[in-house]
């Protein structure tokens, strides 16, 4: 199953979360099929892919908690 989630890149204490498409099975930080966007929580701010995202979407990929708390408050879903 596919599912759509964040995943941590950065330095220490300079956080990005980049949201990706992965297999649920995967390791967070290991293999991804695509990368639908970014967010930044320190400027509360990110860019999306929408089209992709909802594509995915429809096709059957699932949303993490996380992804599907931020995606709706910018108005992605």
């Amino acid at each position: 199953m596919l599912v759509i989630r964040f995943q941590k890149v950065g330095k220490r204490n300079q956080k990005i979360l980049r949201l990706v498409l992965q297999d649920k099975r995967w390791k967070l930080n290991g293999k991804v099929i695509r990368v639908l966007g970014w967010w930044n929580p320190y400027l509360k701010e990110g860019n999306f892919d929408k089209d992709t995202i909802l594509f995915y979407l429809e096709h059957g990929a699932q949303l993490s908690n996380t992804a599907r708390d931020i995606l709706r408050k910018n108005r992605i879903i």
